[in-house]
């Protein structure tokens, strides 16, 4: 009788088990099939910024009036509220969020998600899939019309067996040239040899050059050129790589290219750059994307370094953790290093925790 009674407790779990893992495949789908853009707006909020990659709205669910404070995440289907992390109350998926808006129990929230739904069918979540897609690949066309014709994959596998020594003499590696791409035998407007170092956008698309006078001069305010249409301020150098190593880490954020092969020489993988001193808005917001396990800003030792760091801080820690780290060293001639300057004991000491 014992063993009967086994046989059926057995029986009736396994089919409770296979009822709850159709039931959450089905809610899976449902989630994913849903245009974020009319499920949002239909929830109330007042959308401020709608790009293919994240929404961006006051949070009603507390009455915040910081228009940027709610980020829905289209590609992770996701949400968070950065001022009053009203996310973490029922959770930051789309169930969450109905439930946060209409306080309503779980299944009451799945009922509410079907109206905004196209079906679960599978086929709905293959084309919502495909829209996903589509996405990404309208973004990508949109980089492609802004580039000059000469940034393309073609022009710069062809130049790559013609880059000079000038960052062999700065002591970089072949090895990590040929790893970041670097090219050259570009000529620019008054006939300069110039080397050509790619940028690629967060999903790997080449969207622009920048171009390094090889003459060694100092004092030269147009060392680095950007190919014309490049809007840095929207994208972080490295970042299509650095988003494989964080997982568990923070991203570590410096200013320049240079900065960003001498740590990938030291084994330090989870690094991006800015490009510049400071990080911009556009910048602000993929650190937001991505960098869920903080930032490290390792910026240079000097005085736009330390404004940036200071600023980074102030503007970033509202949103992220935001570890600063100030380089002390200096050269004989007085002048603060920048990362790329630093011995691999250097920089462990300052980031032996952070990769």
């Amino acid at each position: 009788m014992r063993t009967v009674q086994n046989m059926k407790t057995k029986s009736y779990h396994k089919y409770k088990d296979a009822k709850y893992a159709n039931l959450k495949e089905r809610i899976e789908r449902m989630k994913q099939s849903v245009d974020p853009s009319y499920l949002v707006e239909n929830l109330g909020f007042e959308i401020i910024k709608d790009t293919p990659k994240e929404i961006r709205a006051s949070c009603m669910i507390h009455g915040g009036d910081n228009s940027t404070a709610f980020r829905f995440n289209k590609e992770t289907n996701t949400w968070v509220c950065f001022t009053n992390k009203c996310h973490e109350i029922y959770g930051n998926d789309i169930i969450g969020l109905i439930q946060s808006v209409t306080k309503k129990d779980f299944m009451d929230a799945v009922e509410f998600l079907k109206q905004f739904s196209t079906d679960v069918s599978g086929i709905d979540f293959i084309e919502s899939k495909r829209k996903k897609e589509m996405e990404v690949f309208m973004r990508s066309y949109k980089d492609l019309n802004e580039r000059p014709d000469n940034v393309n994959e073609a022009f710069l596998e062809a130049h790559k067996n013609v880059r000079s020594n000038y960052f062999l003499t700065k002591g970089f590696s072949n090895k990590t040239l040929e790893h970041f791409e670097v090219a050259g035998g570009w000529k620019d407007k008054q006939g300069l040899i110039r080397d050509i170092i790619p940028i690629r956008n967060d999903f790997g698309i080449l969207v622009a050059y920048s171009l390094r006078d090889i003459r060694d001069i100092d004092d030269n305010d147009f060392k680095y050129i950007l190919t014309p249409g490049f809007e840095k301020q929207d994208c972080l150098y490295n970042m299509n790589e650095a988003q494989n190593y964080i997982s568990d880490k923070p991203l570590i954020v410096v200013e320049g290219f240079k900065s960003v092969w001498r740590l990938h020489e030291y084994g330090i993988k989870n690094v991006v750059a800015t490009m510049g001193s400071g990080i911009t808005e556009g910048q602000e917001f993929l650190l937001c994307l991505y960098a869920t396990n903080g930032v490290v800003t390792f910026f240079d030792n000097d005085n736009a370094g330390v404004k940036a760091t200071i600023k980074a801080s102030e503007t970033l820690s509202k949103k992220l953790e935001v570890i600063p780290v100030f380089i002390q060293e200096i050269d004989e001639k007085g002048k603060g290093l920048d990362p790329a300057d630093l011995s691999r004991q250097q920089v462990y000491e300052y980031l032996d925790s952070y990769f």
